[in-house]
């Protein structure tokens, strides 16, 4: 199905646009840059952006009625479970992380909830000819074009355009292309200053420092925090549910309370404002178009509501 299911389109446009992480093996990120002013140059807030999610959400199912096929929309992802799936560089909540420790639980519940998501069990009953024209329904059939946009720091995106989802998307956004290009640009900015920020002093001795609690705390030698929840990955393999998530919270914890006792995370912060300052007012036309077009999307979505 080359749709993605509800939950988890919600999960990965939340991790692209609200939460702080970086990508796997990419450098630290600090928080979203912090919204100057209010209106529509600011960023949207967590629950704002659910918003917009879930109305897109039963836009795409009031068409694909109208093409003659159910679809459901599902509830949205609470705030644990999106925080367990951003990559923050470090946990720095101990609180949240003597809770869920790396949100091990959170991710294999929101997975279990996926095998049970009644789209791809109504999409699986279908006959295989009527199983192209859902995905078709949905997404656009072969010439379907394809949005695509080159990032600042290399490489490039793209996203077919067609059928329902294009459709939400366009009566929410407006022009489909352009929200595509600026959201794209504008949440894709770390990584044109992290190579830097990677390199500077104060960045390698916070890191340091933060190494030594670490080995203090628990005995072991983590070069990053990534390293930290690799080996919890390793030692939770085999184990039951309750042990696993001890293990989890032993690490998580302690890489939280290093965190805050180095001073770790001011540090990311004040990097980022050095370095990711400059590049934000670089691209500043691209995530004032991005921010405007959601707050568009938002009052829409608002109006929909009403009429629900």
């Amino acid at each position: 199905m080359r749709g993605r299911t509800t939950a988890l389109t919600a999960i990965a446009v939340a991790v692209l646009t609200v939460l702080t992480g970086c990508s796997e093996g990419s450098a630290p990120e600090n928080q979203a840059p912090p919204a100057k002013g209010e209106g529509p140059s600011r960023a949207l807030t967590r629950s704002e952006q659910t918003r917009v999610e879930q109305a897109e959400q039963r836009l795409i199912q009031g068409c694909m009625k109208r093409k003659g096929f159910r679809y459901w929309v599902g509830p949205p992802a609470d705030a644990d479970t999106l925080r367990a799936f951003s990559n923050r560089f470090v946990q720095d909540d101990v609180g949240w992380a003597r809770e869920h420790g790396y949100g091990g639980r959170l991710k294999k519940a929101f997975f279990a909830d996926k095998k049970r998501d009644p789209n791809l069990a109504y999409r699986e009953r279908l006959s295989p000819s009527e199983r192209q024209r859902f995905s078709d329904a949905l997404d656009g059939g072969p010439k379907t074009p394809m949005l695509s946009v080159r990032l600042p720091a290399g490489g490039a995106v793209r996203s077919l355009d067609g059928g329902c989802r294009h459709s939400a998307r366009q009566q929410l956004f407006g022009d489909t292309e352009a929200f595509f290009r600026a959201d794209k640009t504008a949440a894709n900015l770390v990584a044109v200053y992290t190579p830097k920020l990677r390199r500077d002093p104060r960045f390698t001795k916070g890191l340091d420092a933060w190494s030594r609690c670490m080995r203090d705390a628990v005995g072991r030698d983590f070069d990053d925090p990534g390293a930290a929840r690799a080996h919890a990955d390793e030692r939770v393999k085999g184990l039951s549910a309750s042990e696993a998530h001890a293990v989890e919270v032993e690490l998580a914890v302690a890489e939280a309370d290093c965190a805050r006792s180095t001073g770790l995370p001011s540090t990311l912060s004040r990097l980022d404002r050095a370095y990711g300052d400059p590049v934000r007012d670089r691209y500043a036309d691209e995530i004032a178009a991005s921010n405007r077009m959601k707050h568009a999307a938002l009052r829409k979505a608002k109006r929909l509501g009403r009429r629900d």
